[in-house]
């Protein structure tokens, strides 16, 4: 079996990292600080008197947020969020934590053509996998960005670490009802000098240069189809600078508050004022970090959603399942909110990446993904921050890619609409194996399916995005692949299967499919002559739209059908990651055992098989390092299947 079918199961989460963790989140609370949100600005005096408090700073004066401070030589920050709770006034209390960026492996490009940049198209350069791309060249033939059919002119937030204020390749959001520089809030709305953003750090319009944010955002909206340079996911899109990714969580809240009242502003003045931002980007967090340690920060995503703006943020760049370690923001609860992880160009989940079956939504491309630099210079980096503004500027495309009607509906509901948009996001990625149930949409990125799913076109969609199938040796057995168009127009499918095993036949391998209409292809399955194991092949499906799809089948030939996993059998993997052997140790008697190991391009390097209570050692100092997989199977199924890390 291909380990990239397999349910990825990570090991790395030992007591040693759990130490690291724990000792992390403790230092990353300010000692002295501590935010709180009230029900109205009059009780700030009253609750400063009464607990020994000073303001230290407004954080958002819209939402009643404050950055408060205390002598810490005479109390704790834990004393003093006890104390407020009680307090009828308040509505959160928390610490200000510090932040991090989510930034990796920079490297300086020599080439700024777009044929360098695969995440967009990927032809297989530099080793890639063709068509392991966001397919947003089919998407630009719908709209390439920049205006709602109501004329709005799209913006999206790029909360970062600063700016770049004078690049050729980005088309900049400025505050026309502002004037720069001259120390007054000219268009009243709270911010003095805000003509080209905002700046929390120093809580005010002074935008200082930024090797990060420039790089984000000249992946979300680099102008595009200019002769210059590289191209975004949209070519127009406006781009609005808010400084103010760390270091500590309070400049995050000011800074996504900026954000929301330049979009209520907007609302409010029929877009006269503000800015029609539709999403922010937020390439940043704290790994390891408990959400409900950070209610102010999760509320001022769900505010900013129920304006019609989705929160896309980065997760952890640490091999970790969010699902249990925990992240801010990428494990909020929100509806509001995308989270997302790093893809390479062969669309294998990248070995530094956060994953979680409830809690990261989707991946992107974020592997070594040129994009700007400052000075107008170009350059490479990795990360969770670069797969990001790709879903970031997908929302931006499919907002400006919507018809009239939807974009009416938007602006009477923007809450919910903005939710449809997430939800064209999360249905129309790509299916992924090494993404297969370790994901919230089991994929990556693809903006063209999401574009149709919006555009109710027609488009090819399966019952399933993988098949598993228990059978007994020497026995037939029956699936159903169910084929269907959800929407409008007819479209042309054929069914190939490559090398095509005999163990898989098909009743039909061609069709016609119209508007709401679904076949179903009945699949056989014999595993006459076969022995026991995992067996496997790729259905392709292709269309005449372009919208296609590759389904993995696997059969497991078993003496007892039903039979997953074998619950009683311990089985232990060490040490992981690992630099000269790893000691697999199997227990309690469940007869022989295979261990197949895998390295990343599917090839087994290493086949054998024992006594389920002897130990297998892989003794291979001299491979190289990087992610192989490992699938231990007896007679009657999985035992355990994983991955392993060579460092």
């Amino acid at each position: 079996m291909k380990p990239w079918y397999s349910i990825i199961i990570i090991l790395l989460i030992m007591m040693s990292t759990s130490v690291v963790s724990q000792n992390y989140l403790l230092s990353n609370v300010i000692d002295g600080e501590i935010m709180v949100q009230l029900n109205n600005n009059t009780e700030l005096n009253k609750l400063l008197s009464t607990h020994n408090l000073t303001l230290k700073h407004t954080i958002s004066k819209r939402f009643n947020i404050y950055l408060l401070e205390y002598d810490n030589s005479r109390t704790t920050n834990e004393a003093v969020i006890y104390s407020l709770k009680n307090e009828k006034s308040v509505i959160n209390v928390q610490n200000n934590h510090i932040l991090e960026m989510r930034e990796i492996n920079s490297t300086i490009p020599n080439d700024t053509l777009f044929t360098e940049q695969w995440s967009l198209f990927n032809t297989g350069q530099g080793g890639g996998t063709p068509g392991a791309d966001i397919d947003v060249t089919k998407a630009w033939d719908y709209s390439t960005g920049g205006l709602t059919a109501h004329g709005d002119t799209i913006v999206i937030a790029i909360v970062d670490g600063g700016a770049d204020l004078n690049n050729d390749d980005l088309d900049l959001w400025v505050n026309r009802n502002e004037i720069p520089d001259n120390e007054i809030d000219d268009d009243g709305n709270g911010y003095v000098d805000d003509y080209y953003g905002w700046n929390a750090y120093g809580h005010n319009g002074s935008l200082s240069p930024n090797l990060h944010a420039v790089h984000v955002a000249g992946i979300a909206g680099a102008r595009g189809n200019n002769t210059t340079g590289i191209s975004g996911v949209n070519w127009n899109t406006k781009t609005m600078f808010v400084a103010g990714d760390s270091r500590y969580e309070s400049i995050v809240v000011e800074a996504l508050s900026y954000v929301y009242v330049m979009r209520e502003i907007y609302d409010q003045s029929n877009g006269l004022q503000g800015a029609f931002v539709v999403a922010d980007n937020c390439s940043f967090g704290v790994d390891g970090a408990q959400p409900d340690e950070y209610p102010i920060w999760e509320a001022m995503y769900d505010s900013l959603g129920q304006l019609g703006v989705l929160n896309v943020a980065a997760t952890a760049n640490k091999d970790w399942d969010i699902d249990s370690i925990g992240d801010v923001p990428t494990a909020f609860t929100t509806d509001y909110m995308i989270s997302v992880t790093n893809t390479t160009r062969r669309d294998y989940l990248y070995s530094s990446a956060g994953y979680g079956k409830t809690t990261i939504d989707l991946g992107a491309p974020g592997t070594t993904i040129l994009s700007l630099g400052l000075n107008n210079a170009y350059r490479t980096s990795s990360g969770t921050s670069m797969a990001t503004p790709h879903v970031s500027g997908a929302v931006a495309l499919l907002l400006a890619a919507a018809d009239s009607a939807f974009i009416a509906s938007y602006k009477d509901n923007p809450g919910a609409k903005i939710l449809e948009i997430k939800d064209h996001i999360l249905n129309g990625t790509d299916f992924l194996p090494d993404l297969y149930d370790i994901t919230v949409s089991n994929g990556r990125l693809n903006v063209y399916n999401s574009v149709l799913l919006l555009l109710n076109e027609p488009y090819l969609e399966t019952n399933k995005d993988i098949f598993e199938k228990d059978i007994l040796k020497d026995s037939t057995d029956e699936d159903t692949l169910v084929i269907s168009n959800p929407g409008n127009g007819t479209i042309e499918y054929d069914i190939v299967i490559e090398n095509q095993p005999d163990w898989l036949t098909l009743d039909s391998y061609s069709g016609v499919l119209n508007s709401g209409e679904s076949h179903n292809i009945i699949m056989y399955y014999n595993s006459t002559g076969y022995d026991y194991g995992d067996y496997d092949c790729v259905i392709d499906l292709g269309s005449d739209i372009g919208n296609d799809k590759s389904i993995p089948v696997i059969m497991h030939v078993k003496t007892e059908v039903g039979i997953n996993d074998i619950s009683d059998a311990r089985v232990m993997v060490s040490p992981n990651p690992f630099t000269d052997f790893v000691r697999f140790t199997i227990r309690n008697n469940i007869g022989p055992v295979s261990l197949k190991i895998y390295n990343s391009y599917g090839s087994v390097i290493m086949d054998k098989s024992t006594n389920s209570n002897e130990d297998i050692i892989w003794n291979n100092p001299d491979i190289a390092a990087g992610v192989y997989y490992y699938v231990i199977n007896s007679s009657k199924g999985i035992v355990k299947r994983g991955k392993l890390v060579k460092k």
